[in-house]
């Protein structure tokens, strides 16, 4: 300190935090003496050539030691990524001019420096989802060392018409294009990167639906057929932009504070979603939950209240130690300040296939990052033998807790109890369960069906269409022995881009009933998928739901009685759900029905039905 202060003249006492800079610094330059890291280093090699596939350090001894970075992998691989970036599934965009494009945006626009605003939260504390994120690393370990025996890592994508690709490519206005649309191009970038198919991602997005929508598909284990049995490793959130959207009676208030609306209401969506994905597994390892937001609008004028998805996005995500990704962050300023139109729509909320592709960019970045920060942690665990306090307090194996409710009412002073409550709770939800009696272990073989559902369906564009909706009705009212009055399948797009496959009332006095016999599974929840518009056809548009079951005596004892609105003030078609609470459990073996009228207005749409425990 002397000569320095002799030679420059600095009194270092008086900038302390220059003096610590200084001294972290030094630490970072001269070797611990205590740790031999070339030694550690040759010790995971070691590892990595003796021990079995599925060690949990050996996908990390593949890289330098004792760090590496996201950019750095990034910034070498350059070239490799561009090629994997190629879309093949689309053939007009495989030509000289398209490369050019795709090699100008990847090299000069959106260099790793920008890259690295996607990343917005990775998990690391929480002994849930670090369980989770090694459990998805070891899976990728798995399916590069041995294929043939290894299935790819399964990511189950949910959103909206954007997360389909409406709008994606130029001059087609098509309702869905899933070959131009992200998770496709995400699909393909890694699979083409790694050259085999190292991920299989799974778009379940819907158009017109919301994270509550998407709550109940994860809850309820609303996945296509391969992935029902198994359930995914990897679940993304993707419903930004309908999750941004202004509630409708506060969009034309001019003293509405809409900032603080559209955060309420993302904040309550997310977590829901966030809270239904943590449990879904039940006692196993639950499925890693990801954040993408993809939104930049326009749905209101106040940039804050653009942004206010982003804000409760990166507040859950902390709070849950989920991993939270942003295109927005990666082209806010470009697209707003400059103007620019490649990953922007001034009119629309969809865009153009290049932003399409700069979310897969920014999902594939972001994944390096965790991998990163995975492997310095593992590199932590192994050297320094740490654990995290959140360990050492968290009951071991049980994935079943969850921090209290992130909302306005939980206050400071009560956070301590609330966490003690929520501890306790997931120590009875983990002995109620028989927990304790199975493995915590993530055995991609194990078949167990574990879909708590005996009917489980939403209709959706390349899903559940006309002919099975069709089917599924006729088949259960003829059980029934009650004819169907008023009620049809419908397909059409005269009303515009809204998803219009659905089972729709088409006069006044409609009414249907579904008989369920032998019930498969107890049941005591049924919820309803129903689109909600506006305009005069749906005008007081009103149905009455009736679940009930059959007694001894051959009558029908009412379990649960709802009425649902179909109109909307607001000018937007959205797909909502609505759960029916029984007032007790129908067994199984038992008979189930459900009766539907139509009590207001002249029509009202059925978009999907869970019948489940």
């Amino acid at each position: 300190k002397t000569k320095t202060q002799q030679k420059n003249g600095i009194p270092l006492r008086k900038f302390p935090l220059l003096t610590g800079a200084l001294c972290i610094f030094s630490l970072l330059v001269v070797p611990m003496p205590e740790i031999d890291y070339q030694e550690f280093q040759f010790h995971a090699s070691e590892n990595a050539t003796q021990s079995t596939p599925h060690s949990n350090h050996v996908l990390c001894s593949r890289f330098p030691r004792p760090s590496f970075t996201a950019s750095y992998l990034w910034q070498t691989n350059l070239p490799k990524i561009a090629n994997a970036s190629k879309n093949s599934l689309i053939p007009d965009l495989l030509n000289n001019e398209e490369d050019q494009r795709l090699y100008s945006l990847l090299f000069k626009t959106l260099p790793a420096s920008r890259m690295r605003r996607a990343v917005q939260h990775t998990p690391s504390t929480s002994s849930s989802q670090r369980a989770s994120v090694r459990h998805i690393f070891r899976v990728i370990q798995r399916r590069l060392h041995d294929p043939e025996n290894n299935p790819p890592l399964r990511i189950a994508v949910f959103g909206g018409s954007v997360t389909i690709g409406r709008g994606c490519e130029a001059g087609k206005r098509a309702m869905q294009n899933y070959n131009c649309a992200w998770p496709m191009r995400l699909q393909l970038l890694i699979n083409q990167f790694f050259d085999m198919d190292l991920v299989k991602v799974y778009n379940l997005g819907v158009g017109g639906t919301n994270s509550g929508v998407a709550s109940n598909m994860v809850k309820y284990w609303m996945y296509p057929t391969e992935l029902a049995k198994v359930g995914p490793d990897v679940v993304v959130n993707s419903y930004s932009t309908n999750d941004s959207l202004p509630p409708w009676d506060l969009k034309d208030d001019p003293n509405a504070d809409l900032v603080t609306a559209v955060l309420d209401q993302a904040r309550d969506g997310l977590q829901q979603f966030i809270r239904a994905a943590l449990t879904s597994n039940r006692c196993k390892v639950p499925p890693l939950v990801v954040h993408m937001d993809d939104y930049l609008g326009p749905q209101q004028d106040s940039l804050l209240g653009e942004m206010s998805y982003n804000t409760a996005m990166r507040q859950l995500a902390k709070w849950y130690d989920t991993f939270a990704i942003s295109y927005g962050e990666v082209v806010r300023d470009i697209s707003w300040l400059e103007g620019d139109s490649t990953f922007f729509n001034k009119n629309d909320v969809h865009f153009s296939n290049w932003a399409h592709q700069t979310i897969a960019w920014s999902i594939g970045f972001a994944s390096l990052e965790l991998l990163s920060t995975f492997c310095d942690d593992e590199f932590a665990r192994a050297v320094y033998n740490f654990t995290s306090t959140a360990e050492h307090n968290m009951i071991p194996n049980n994935h079943l807790y969850l921090p209290p409710p992130l909302t306005r009412e939980l206050l400071r002073k009560d956070v301590e109890e609330k966490h003690a409550e929520a501890l306790i709770s997931a120590q009875e939800s983990y002995v109620a369960m028989g927990c304790s009696n199975k493995t915590a272990g993530d055995d991609d073989n194990e078949l167990e069906d574990r879909s708590p559902c005996i009917v489980s369906w939403i209709a959706t564009p390349g899903g559940y269409g006309v002919p099975q909706i069709s089917h599924f009705m006729d088949r259960h009212s003829k059980n029934s022995g009650v004819p169907i009055r008023g009620w049809k399948t419908e397909n059409q797009l005269a009303e515009g881009w809204g998803n219009k496959i659905g089972w729709v009332a088409t006069q006044s006095d409609a009414t249907f009933t579904l008989q369920f016999d032998r019930i498969e599974k107890d049941v005591n929840s049924v919820t309803v998928f129903y689109l909600r518009s506006y305009g005069e056809k749906w005008d007081e548009s009103n149905a009455r739901f009736t679940v009930s079951t059959i007694d001894g005596n051959n009558h029908d004892k009412v379990m649960s009685t709802y009425d649902i609105a179909g109109f909307s003030e607001d000018r937007h078609s959205l797909t909502l759900s609505q759960e029916l609470k029984l007032s007790g459990t129908i067994g199984k073996g038992k008979s189930l029905r459900i009766k539907v009228d139509l009590i207001g207005g002249s029509t009202f749409k059925i978009m999907g039905l869970m019948i489940c425990t």
